[in-house]
């Protein structure tokens, strides 16, 4: 195993890299068509890391959660659009999506009254902030339980096959 960093701000993917024991070399051989050096200058903030190398170092790291931290904060579009999501444990994740179901339950029907007509006028603007606030803390309650099923797939503690073969017959 090579010499372990000693550098003070060490940035996600070298931190993740690290967190699996892996050198850059090690790292290099598991991901097809990202060279030790590409590793080492991604980094250190020499160059960016292009969406391939994200999902590369994503797998191999077991961090499905360096996909969301790319678009989030590293991509101008998913920067606009793209919340950034904390990876947590299930128990959790589920308490706050119930949370959110259960506040957003109520407001459904003033949602009704305020877009059966297809428009959105003065007065029903500050209703409507509230509830798209509230659905926006429901979707990103679900992107984090996508995000924990991902890492738990990752590290094999979940069957993802089976998985998603019962979620396809839903269909």
């Amino acid at each position: 195993m090579g010499k372990q960093s000693t550098r003070a701000n060490k940035n996600i993917y070298q931190l993740c890299r690290e967190a699996q024991g892996l050198t850059r070399e090690k790292a290099s051989e598991k991901m097809s068509g990202i060279s030790a050096s590409r590793i080492e200058k991604i980094e250190y903030e020499l160059q960016e890391p292009t969406p391939y190398d994200i999902t590369q170092m994503a797998d191999c790291y077991k961090r499905p959660d360096l996909c969301n931290y790319y678009c989030s904060h590293k991509c101008s579009i998913g920067d606009r659009y793209v919340p950034a999501v904390e990876i947590s444990d299930l128990s959790n994740i589920i308490l706050e999506t119930i949370a959110s179901l259960n506040e957003i339950n109520p407001l459904t029907s003033r949602l009704i009254q305020i877009t059966r007509d297809g428009k959105i006028t003065d007065d029903e603007i500050k209703d409507f902030a509230l509830i798209t606030k509230k659905l926006d803390e429901v979707s990103l309650a679900i992107d984090s339980l996508n995000l924990w099923v991902d890492k738990t797939a990752s590290e094999n503690n979940i069957n993802i096959d089976l998985l998603d073969s019962e979620k396809k017959k839903l269909k």
